[in-house]
């Protein structure tokens, strides 16, 4: 059982010994600064204020107490020995708790520290610990709050100060109002650490308000009412195995700050996104992973040169979006996966720019959706969705670069709004509705291939098509009216109509192959030159002998049946009785 040995009681008398020289900041000319820092802060009930060797009880503005402990940091276990029990009072046994009833100031050059010994630190409605060029140090320790009382209590270290929380918990902090009292918080100027240590149940879990070289490894936050961590206009942070679960809004908001690289931030089911960030520039995430957060994995708001490297995001309405003006992201080699609805990957309008490099993305309603210019979307793999890739708005350039794409109904669409848009190797399959289907002036397509849909080619607008094969579809190419498509190289291959042009299209084809048991019809122009070969689909051979062989087999069956009807049954001997 943790033992509290405090240190020996040195009382002033409640009527200063006017005798005895008072400490250095004791008394000032202009009135007590004890009373005026309680004044400057919030006026609470009772105040503990913090200096190098001296601690001054305030209640309702007047110095009730003075008490002056020996060299270096002042502990609860001291205070609770000395101030009396209307402040700090200690239970011990077999699970010690320390109850905290007064505010603590810690003025320049003080420092407070909380260890196992102290046991749980309960904090009453209305209290709080602060300082400026002062040191916070908790190890080991558990604080929370007392009850839901009206006025939460929170931690907060400000320009000059130090707050280190090792192997600590820190349990339903934060009130609202100002950012300081959102939980704990290190605020402009500030510095220290926070390792192997969880924030349950604050306001908000952790906050970093323009605070200089804090240290972050190993924290959970977790059941936050807001924001799980805030990193706003902090220099010099270091991130390493950061985890927001279950907060009220955003897991993690990062912004302020340029430059800025994280590494392992996770987060889960929060309500709002996972990691959000507001402008910045040159952010770096390595390996960020969201599971289940309700409005979004990823969102990254005018995000200038920012990368993101393999971020895995599962079970969310839209695992990475982009949006804002000056935006422009790289995102290489995601593992996105959703649950049949929402986005993988959303490029909004009005954003500088993008690259999607490798990875994958499956089980979305949209796996790729791009409304912004200068999009380049390379070597990703697109899997079980409705749609591959959606190319809308006024987006433009976009480029799609060797992509496979596995969807549900449509794989690639591009609206009649979208200019400059390209298609290079990209392998589209498993479509039911269209393959293709674009609207887009000036679309151009350069390799790759279309299976199987109903439609594998849907145009609708001008268009440039050089070595695309189509196979397996019921109509290869379609052309609507006032479409106009050059085509080199093209092969098709459709069970039905290999080339539909409706009237006032035209189609040109040079080099080219299609066959379909209607490899041309509609009332549009199709000008072909003498390369190009127009023909029947390839006779099924295999098919035709298949169906031969089992005619065969039906053939033999019938006349084995039929003389078997004809044979007379065999005599049994008389002295044979039994013929059942």
């Amino acid at each position: 059982m943790p033992t509290r040995v405090p240190t020996a009681p040195t009382r002033a008398p409640e009527v200063p010994d006017p005798g005895r020289k008072p400490p250095p900041g004791a008394a000032r000319k202009g009135g007590d600064p004890d009373v005026a820092a309680w004044a400057r802060n919030g006026r609470p009930e009772r105040l503990v204020v913090l200096r190098p060797g001296t601690v001054a009880l305030v209640r309702r503005g007047a110095v009730v107490r003075r008490l002056y402990p020996g060299p270096g940091a002042v502990t609860p276990g001291w205070l609770s020995a000395n101030a009396g029990t209307g402040w700090i009072t200690y239970r011990p046994g077999r699970h010690p708790t320390m109850r905290v009833r007064a505010a603590i100031l810690l003025a320049p050059g003080s420092a407070l520290q909380i260890r196992p010994a102290d046991g749980t630190v309960l904090f009453a409605s209305g209290t709080w610990i602060k300082g400026s060029r002062a040191v916070l140090d908790l190890a080991g320790a558990a604080l929370r709050s007392a009850g839901p009382g009206p006025v939460r209590p929170y931690l907060a270290m400000g320009a000059g100060g130090r707050m280190d929380i090792v192997r600590s918990t820190v349990t339903g902090f934060g009130r609202p109002g100002p950012a300081a009292g959102s939980g704990v918080t290190w605020a402009r100027g500030s510095t220290g650490s926070a390792v192997a240590s969880v924030f349950r149940g604050n306001r908000t879990g952790l906050r970093l308000n323009g605070s200089r070289g804090v240290r972050l490894d190993r924290v959970t936050v977790t059941g936050s009412a807001e924001d799980g961590v805030v990193l706003n206009a902090d220099r010099g942070t270091t991130v390493h195995a950061l985890s927001a679960v279950a907060g009220g809004r955003h897991g993690v908001v990062v912004g302020g700050t340029d430059g800025r690289v994280l590494t392992g931030v996770a987060t889960r089911a929060n309500r709002g996104t996972g990691i959000k960030t507001t402008p910045q520039r040159g952010l770096v995430l390595d390996d960020p992973v969201a599971y289940g957060d309700g409005s979004g994995g990823i969102r990254l708001m005018s995000c200038a040169s920012c990368t993101v490297r393999s971020p895995l995001v599962r079970a969310t309405a839209a695992a990475i979006a982009v949006l804002g003006a000056d935006s422009r992201v790289t995102v290489s080699e995601p593992d996105l996966a959703g649950d049949g609805s929402g986005t993988g990957i959303s490029l909004a309008a009005g954003i500088g720019g993008a690259t999607v490099h490798g990875g994958r993305a499956t089980g979305f309603a949209r796996a790729v959706e791009v409304a912004g210019a200068h999009v380049v979307v390379d070597g990703t793999a697109l899997d079980d969705c409705v749609t591959g890739v959606a190319v809308r708005g006024r987006a433009g350039p976009v480029a799609l670069r060797d992509l496979d794409v596995r969807a549900h109904r449509f794989g690639v669409t591009a609206s009649g709004t979208t200019r400059g848009v390209s298609l290079s190797g990209v392998r589209i399959g498993g479509a039911t509705v269209k393959g293709l289907s674009s609207a887009s002036p000036g679309l151009r397509v350069s390799g790759g291939s279309v299976t199987g849909a109903r439609t594998a080619v849907d145009l609708r607008g001008s268009a440039r098509l050089d070595r695309l094969e189509v196979s397996e579809a019921r109509r290869g190419v379609h052309l609507a009216p006032r479409a106009r498509v050059t085509a080199v190289g093209l092969d098709v291959l459709a069970r039905r109509k290999g080339v539909d042009a409706e009237a006032g299209a035209r189609l040109d084809l040079t080099d080219s192959r299609v066959r379909a048991a209607v490899a041309i019809s509609g009332d549009g122009s199709v000008h072909r030159d003498d390369a190009t070969e127009i023909s029947l689909p390839p006779f099924p051979w295999l098919g035709l002998a298949a169906l031969v062989a089992l005619g065969l087999a039906v053939l033999l069956q019938t006349v084995h049946q039929v003389r078997h009807r004809r044979t007379a049954p065999p005599r049994v001997a008389g002295h044979v009785r039994n013929t059942a």
